[in-house]
């Protein structure tokens, strides 16, 4: 046989396990798994998966063991390593491989991605109200049913998160496919509630559903500060000029002009003629009244 038809070979009988692994009824677990339940190969681990593989058989005989192991990929060839006590299967591509230090080709582990298939919620009266917009009387608890592929390797992990990032789930799980555990919601609020299920060690298995309630109590909102409104400048009023009065000039006053005295008239002297005669006449005539009166 040519190694083209082995890895064609390997392909088929990988796509056979998944579709085996899925369609196989298997225990379902409430803790995660140390190891696998069953060593004979392929053994299935899941993407994601820390686990103790030592003791799983291997296809040529013998088992593992505890030296880290290459595997390589039956169909194109490319090789991680691993711990086998303690094998972290994170990020390793899904596929069938086998252990290098063996004699042949031959898988001895087949990794698988997980899933969660499907993720339903129910209100109190068992309808369906997954991704819809609710009134708040519709909606006082949470019905979660979840399905998944890994049971047999590991539990599921609720969380119910209230619009105001509340867990209203606390420590719910789902321990077996297809179970339902219920979330009381109490103080119903507007907004959306978000439900989440992960594998507890296989966290790849994961998924998110949503529901929304419109109307009702409005979840208290966190004040934001008031941002302090930076005082306008006031303008200065550019004064008024007040107009100074001009003063009244007092008028001065005027002193009344004192009266010039009337000089009095000097008798004139003079030398003229007719002054002369004047007074000599009047002369006579007064010596003449004088003697009449004594005559």
């Amino acid at each position: 046989m040519t190694r083209e038809t082995t890895r064609r070979v390997a392909t088929c009988l990988l796509a056979l396990a998944i579709t085996a692994s899925l369609a196989t009824s298997v225990a379902a677990v409430a803790e995660p798994r140390q190891e696998p339940a069953n060593t004979s190969p392929p053994v299935t681990v899941y993407v994601s998966e820390t686990l103790d593989i030592s003791s799983v058989q291997m296809t040529g005989g013998g088992t593992i063991g505890t030296e880290t192991t290459t595997f390589v990929d039956t169909a194109d060839g490319h090789t991680f390593n691993v711990n086998p006590p303690s094998a972290d299967f994170d990020d390793i591509e899904q596929g069938a491989y086998y252990a290098a230090k063996d004699g042949d080709e031959r898988a001895e582990l087949i990794v698988v991605e997980p899933r969660v298939t499907d993720l339903v919620l129910r209100n109190e009266r068992g309808v369906n109200v997954t991704g819809d917009t609710v009134p708040p009387d519709d909606l006082e608890e949470l019905r979660i049913t979840a399905r998944y592929t890994f049971e047999d390797a590991d539990r599921l992990d609720v969380t119910a998160d209230s619009p105001s990032g509340l867990d209203l789930a606390g420590n719910r799980r789902i321990t077996s496919s297809g179970q339902t555990v219920v979330v009381e919601i109490g103080d119903v609020r507007r907004g959306t509630y978000t439900v989440t299920v992960e594998g507890s060690n296989v966290e790849a298995g994961t998924r998110t559903a949503r529901v929304t309630v419109g109307g009702g109590a409005t979840p208290p909102a966190t004040a934001t500060p008031t941002p302090t409104a930076t005082p306008t400048a006031t303008s200065t009023a550019t004064p008024t000029a007040t107009s100074t009065a001009t003063p009244t000039t007092t008028p001065t006053a005027t002193p009344a002009p004192t009266p010039t005295p009337t000089t009095t008239p000097t008798p004139t002297t003079g030398d003229g003629v007719g002054f002369g005669v004047t007074v000599t006449l009047l002369a006579l005539v007064a010596a003449t009244l004088l003697l009449w009166r004594e005559n």
